[in-house]
Order: C-alpha cells, then structure tokens, then sequence
C-alpha cells in the first residue's frame, strides 16, 4: 500500500510512505496461535495426561474448579447476610477468576493459560489490601444519603489515592510478569511479598488490636491452618520435583498430588480470609456481627451483619 498526495504546481504525486498490510495483517494473525502454542515455564508434581489426552494435570485440574463455586457461594452469602458494597463482589469475583484461570492452566500448561492463572491471584491479593486498609472507610452510601451509626467507628476514606496506587502496583506487576516471561520468581516475589504483609496484618488485626473478637481470632486460625498448611506442602513438593518437570520427584510425588492438597487449602483459607474482613468490616460501622454455618463441611462459617449491636435485628434483604 502506497500513501501519497497530490502536487498541484507540477502534477506530480509524491510518495510519503510505503506500508505492506499483507505482512502486517499476517504478523498480527499469528500472535494469538503463538501465544496458545507456547508451553508454559512451569510443570508440577503430577504426572501429565494420565487420565486424558486432553488434560495434562487431571488432579490440579480438578482441584482447581471448587475455588469458583467456593467464591460464588461467598458472594451468595455477602448477598444475603452483610451489608451491601461492591468490595465484597471484587474479592469474591477474583477468587472465582483464580479458580477458571488455574483449571485452564493445569489442563493445558501453556503460557497463556499460566498468565490467566497466576495474575488473578496477584491482583486479588491487591483487593485484600484494599479490603484491610479501607475497613473503617464511611460506606459510599452512607456519605450519599447523610446516614450514620453511633456505634461506627470510622474514618475519612482512603480510596482517592488507594485504588490508583494499587492499580498502579497492578499494572507494575503484570509489566514486570510479561518482561520476565521465562523468570517464575517474578510472579513468586510479588505474590509472596503482599501475602506476608496480609498475615502480618491479619494477625496483628485478631490478636493486638482493642476491636478484636473471638469470631475474628476464629476466622483467622481457620485461614493460617488451612494456607499456611497447604502451603508447607506446596514449598516441600517444590523443594523435591522443582518446577520445571514432574520426573524429577518420582512415582511417589506423582502420587501424592500435594499440588491439588495446596489448592484445598487455599482455596479453604482465603475463604474464610475474607469471612474475616467482613467481620472487621462489620465492627468498624458498628453493627451486630454473628456467624452462620459451620455445622459441617459442606456449610462453612460466614459472617452477618445485623442492625445495630445487641438488638438481634438483622439486616433486610438488599435489592
């Protein structure tokens, strides 16, 4: 494709410019069968394609999908018992995320599928932070209609300058992953550094703070023994296969398929992560915060938020 103009003093067209849209058109046509093509820079424990040719970890694979109803079922849940704000539908929405990216990469491992995997959890740990530095934040509806509660304990919101920085550190992080495609400490240094700060947070939060309560120590010991056991697993599964085959750990970490165990547990302990912020979330505006659940495995702990504190009056269902 030639670009040129038209001289009006001597009739001449002049050229400016020459493109080829062919091989244009052909570059960008091949990126996205590229990117689906490239195996990913990890491969875990289990052996691959065991049990179909079409999945290459069965176990990861299948240990992954629960993470998403885990997460639709918190949101049911924060629907129904707690006091309506949109951080509630970004941290149960992530977690979902994580569940579909981490069945995607565990029944392929392409690169693709890694980054839909492993970026999702980066970022919903920025909503945590969001979560734990903004839980006395005066709710947006409140500031709206005038309202208040003389039991809240709350403060001036950080948002204005919170959510651009997390967005920046998000985009930080996704630039860093992308630039370092073949590096999988890149994704280990972000992911593990907000991680220790959350626990760090967490505990300090439960035990040393004036507010805390035994629902919230509960919360928080539910969530260290379920992610920090897991994740003891998940550091010795490395420790013996590494990342990069499953031959390296043998038929008996072939077997023993402490990666899927690792899903469990922090699918189990970010659960009740955020059952703990809202807990929190609920004792800064003052409410009556109870717990529901919890008489068997397949109904776990949640939190509600009643009324005001001591009166037993729940909150109405909200539109």
């Amino acid at each position: 494709c030639v670009s040129s103009f038209y001289n009006v003093n001597n009739g001449n067209h002049i050229q400016i410019a020459r493109t080829d849209t062919r091989k244009m058109s052909s570059s960008f046509a091949s990126l996205l069968p590229e990117a689906f093509r490239r195996p990913s820079n990890v491969d875990w424990c289990e052996a691959n394609y065991v049990y179909s040719p079409w999945i290459a970890e069965a176990w990861n694979t299948a240990s992954s999908v629960p993470m998403t109803g885990v997460a639709f079922l918190g949101l049911y849940h924060a629907r129904q018992a707690l006091l309506w704000e949109s951080r509630w539908f970004w941290a149960w929405m992530m977690l979902a995320v994580v569940g579909v990216g981490s069945a995607l990469f565990h029944a392929t491992l392409l690169h693709v599928f890694q980054a839909a995997d492993e970026l999702p959890m980066l970022y919903c740990n920025l909503v945590f932070v969001y979560l734990m530095v903004e839980e006395k934040a005066v709710p947006k509806k409140w500031r709206a209609g005038g309202e208040t509660n003389e039991n809240a304990v709350l403060r001036t919101s950080r948002r204005a300058w919170l959510v651009p920085l997390l967005v920046s550190v998000g985009l930080s992080q996704t630039f860093m992953y992308f630039a370092y495609p073949s590096v999988y400490e890149v994704f280990m240094g972000s992911y593990v550094t907000v991680i220790a700060w959350l626990i760090w947070r967490s505990v300090k939060l439960a035990w040393y703070s004036d507010d805390s309560t035994l629902l919230q120590k509960t919360l928080v010991r539910i969530t260290l023994t379920c992610y920090g056991g897991a994740s003891a697993l998940w550091v010795f599964e490395n420790a013996v296969c590494g990342v990069h085959g499953e031959e390296n750990g043998g038929w008996a970490m072939q077997v023993a398929h402490l990666h899927a165990v690792w899903h469990t547990g922090a699918c189990c302990g970010t659960y009740h992560f955020i059952q703990f912020c809202a807990a929190r979330r609920g004792g800064a505006l003052g409410l009556d915060v109870r717990s529901g659940g919890g008489e068997n495995w397949y109904s776990p702990l949640f939190v509600k938020h009643g009324l005001v504190k001591g009166k037993g009056k729940h909150l109405p269902k909200r539109e």
